[in-house]
């Protein structure tokens, strides 16, 4: 798997914040070995014999239509000229690359089940170079489940793809690419992929049916890895994160996820479980992308669809530092969040300065309360969920929270560097959003200013900023730094925002618009929210103000 390294540079705060790209991107052009063996595996006992007997630069066919059924290790093996392994669908030839797989696909695929809760596959410590294609990954679980109860209780499994719990040499080039991932309907599944290794890549396939009763699930999970990461063309279903990186590995966890590329990928909740999670509580509904502990961050040209009200509030992305949980390097910083649809969410962006959680003596281990900088967000739709729903509560664009830094005496933390530009927020049909941008101070100390180095421009917003006290507080809110040309006045620029009725029309910096009038938009029913009145492009760069409609996915 090549490299390709790109290097930026992060700005000093006092201008306006530059977020550092990924610097590794990981090459998955399929390049299969030549020159080494190639295993026919017709059987389970002949897959479990071409794992442990081959070598890097061989290549396993798996026989699609034939069900392998088992519980397979994949073992490190002496590897000095970082050879690949290939395991493959004899039909691998009906899956064309760089072309997402659907379900509709498994008759290629051969199908690797566990009978049980245990994993279908295991990246042993020290395996390395492995690349999995054209596989339908499942399980038929009979484990946990009560078909008498009211209402039933489902089987489970947990990972279906895994990684060395305490790994002493962590897992290394991992491919997962044009396979079908799946849980099922009666067969709870509580991770479809954990990916604790580095150079790990899931491209072109499709994860579905993670869900669990009263558990939290993710179709792809990491908490232990360097990175990077590709993750890219892929169909993302899970019930609480359908991606999220960090949230586990310990006080003394060494890593930080890095370099981690985010592309194409559609995240998905199906609304028939909105039901099921909320009046019978059982499936835990939280983020579609969550990030507690990552750096260099590409998130971009995704659509997000379906996020409600359940194990949290229902922001579709989550970017909040989290040391408790993920250890006290944990970070953050330098997260690019561009190009994406977020549909029917309740709920858009949730920012948190420092990890609230970190606490003596509730966490003893945890030193640091973390760091949160350098984030870019720009050109994302966002059209809320309506809070009449099952699942609805009040609808916010974005949240900006200082959280509580504990180990340094309870100061609040500042959510700072942070770009906000280009964005769109459409509200539900029954109700004007609640707030736009919301500046959460939870701590019960007065603060003269939650934010440091904030910028929105550019924006189409649901509701007027400040709206609440007036325009006023926003000097408040985003009064740091004060001194041109980086004051408030070139910060808070660009943006066009509605007052819905009962709403008073306030002052805000020049260059920037409030309206009683409804916004129209060049045509809703096929999803194009590209502003079409007012016509305001008096912005930071001349381009009309929201979405640029042809940017989106």
């Amino acid at each position: 798997m090549a490299l390709v390294v790109c290097a930026f540079s992060a700005v000093a705060s006092a201008q306006k914040p530059q977020a550092i790209l990924p610097q590794l991107y990981l090459d998955t052009t399929y390049n299969p070995p030549v020159g080494g063996t190639t295993w026919a595996a017709h059987t389970s006992a002949q897959l479990s014999s071409a794992l442990n007997t081959s070598a890097p630069g061989d290549i396993i066919v798996l026989d699609a239509g034939v069900t392998y059924a088992g519980n397979w290790i994949l073992p490190a093996k002496t590897n000095p000229n970082n050879k690949w392994i290939y395991i493959i669908s004899s039909q691998l030839a009906q899956l064309p690359e760089g072309q997402r797989v659907s379900p509709a696909n498994a008759v290629n695929m051969p199908k690797i089940v566990t009978p049980n809760a245990g994993q279908v596959l295991r990246f042993n410590s020290g395996a390395n170079h492995w690349r999995l294609a054209g596989l339908e990954i499942t399980t038929a679980s009979t484990q946990g489940c009560s078909p008498t109860h009211n209402p039933p209780i489902n089987c489970f499994s947990y990972s279906l793809v895994d990684t060395a719990t305490s790994p002493a040499v962590l897992p290394d080039s991992i491919t997962i690419d044009r396979s079908y991932v799946h849980g099922t309907p009666t067969i709870d599944l509580q991770r479809a992929i954990q990916a604790n290794a580095s150079n790990y890549a899931v491209v072109d396939s499709y994860i579905s049916e993670v869900h669990m009763i009263g558990t939290d699930c993710q179709a792809i999970a990491e908490w232990a890895s360097p990175g990077p990461f590709k993750i890219v063309n892929n169909y993302l279903e899970a019930a609480t994160d359908n991606l999220m990186f960090g949230g586990a590995g310990g006080a003394n966890n060494p890593y930080i996820a890095s370099d981690i590329e985010i592309r194409n990928n559609y995240l998905f909740k199906p609304l028939s479980w909105v039901d099921l999670s909320v009046n019978q509580r059982e499936m835990v509904v939280k983020n579609a992308f969550e990030l507690k502990n990552a750096q260099r961050v590409l998130f971009d040209s995704n659509t997000i669809e379906n996020n409600w009200a359940n194990g949290q509030v229902g922001f579709a992305i989550v970017l909040t530092v989290m040391t408790s949980q993920s250890g006290n390097i944990a970070v953050v910083n330098d997260i690019t969040v561009t190009n994406n649809i977020l549909k029917n969410v309740v709920s858009g962006f949730n920012i948190v300065a420092k990890d609230y959680t970190c606490k003596p003596p509730t966490t003893p281990n945890c030193t640091t309360a973390g760091s949160q900088d350098r984030f870019y967000i720009a050109n994302n739709l966002i059209t809320f969920y309506d809070p009449q729903l099952v699942g609805g509560v009040r609808n916010a664009g974005m949240q900006l929270a200082v959280g509580t830094d504990y180990i340094n005496g309870g100061i609040p933390g500042v959510p700072r560097d942070i770009v906000f530009q280009h964005n769109t927020m459409i509200p539900a049909a029954s109700t004007p959003c609640w707030n736009s941008v919301v500046f959460a101070n939870n701590t019960g100390q007065t603060i003269n200013h939650i934010t440091n180095n904030v910028w929105l421009l550019d924006n189409v917003l649901c509701r007027e900023v400040g709206w609440v006290q007036g325009a006023a507080p926003l000097v408040n809110y985003m009064g740091d730094p004060t001194t041109p040309p980086y004051d408030i006045t070139q910060r808070f620029r660009g943006n066009v925002m509605y007052a819905p009725p009962g709403d008073k029309i306030q002052t805000y910096p020049a260059h920037n618009y409030a309206t009683t009038v409804p916004f129209t938009y060049v045509d809703p029913a096929t999803g194009n929210f590209q502003l079409l009145s007012p016509n305001w492009t008096d912005t930071t760069d001349g381009n009309i103000a929201g979405v640029q409609y042809n940017s989106l996915p």
